[in-house]
């Protein structure tokens, strides 16, 4: 293998580690933010008398669950 060669194969490899750094740190970031997104609208329906499910709710289990 020729000096070029192994420089090239180690370009790639430091480029395949560097895009594996941003998705992981993406997915660090987009994780989180999913989460407050999804507990502000969980709150505004709260606050503004959100309609929920009249009645007993049944889980995956039979479990019945209800609202407050």
């Amino acid at each position: 293998m020729s000096f070029r060669e192994s420089v090239s194969c180690a370009a790639g490899v430091m480029r395949l580690g560097i895009d594996a750094g941003i998705a992981l740190i993406a997915i660090a970031v987009a994780v989180p933010v999913a989460f407050a997104i999804g507990e502000g609208s969980a709150m505004r329906r709260t606050v503004r008398g959100g309609h929920y499910p009249t009645g007993p709710v049944t889980d995956d289990l039979g479990t019945i669950l209800t609202h407050r």
